[in-house]
């Protein structure tokens, strides 16, 4: 068994500490599979041979079990499907999405020649809305009135659990009011 090369040493030194793996010194460790005493990805895998069970995890990585962490490292990592050239090119298709929303939902002044290929750029661009510019372009290209059925944002659930907690962070730390309606005595003595 081998953990998949698109895990970055990172993200392992992360699932060690949320999934409280005890492998000392973790994070001096090098990524490569090597056979080398001192390497991170073999010693998760050994330690995952020799524990029964884990801690779930609900906040970051979704994961149950032990069977499904193991799933989870061996198969491709989804957060980085992407080439660098790929990732740049879903950043233009957005940024050009952007202005055309921002140039008040108009053809003429934006990069794009007719609706069918927006159209199909936005389709595109949804699908890697992980990318917060990729999902602010859908987020504004749905508020055109010219659209007839809106196009769903493709999150993971990492993601969606993020912007979640950013949300909540900022009910709760944002100024709140309250207004009471009444006759009220206010006495200065």
């Amino acid at each position: 068994m081998k953990i998949h090369s698109s895990h970055s040493k990172r993200e392992l030194c992360e699932i060690c500490e949320v999934f409280d793996l005890n492998i000392e010194g973790y994070k001096d460790m090098i990524k490569k599979e090597l056979m080398i005493k001192k390497e991170l990805a073999p010693s998760i895998i050994y330690k995952l041979t020799t524990i029964d069970d884990i801690k779930s995890d609900d906040k970051f990585y979704y994961i149950e079990n032990k069977k499904e962490l193991l799933e989870y490292l061996t198969t491709p990592n989804q957060s980085k499907q992407l080439t660098i050239k790929e990732k740049d090119k879903i950043m233009i298709d957005s940024k050009k999405i952007i202005q055309y929303c921002n140039n008040g939902y108009w053809l003429v002044g934006s990069a794009f020649e007719d609706w069918d290929t927006l159209l199909e750029t936005a389709k595109q661009v949804s699908k890697f809305c992980d990318i917060p510019t990729a999902r602010r372009a859908i987020t504004l290209f749905n508020t055109d009135p010219k659209v007839d059925e809106t196009i769903e944002p493709i999150i993971s659930p990492r993601v969606k659990k993020l912007i979640d907690r950013k949300i909540n962070m900022k009910k709760a730390l944002g100024p709140k009011y309250e207004l009471r309606r009444g006759k009220f005595v206010i006495d200065f003595s």
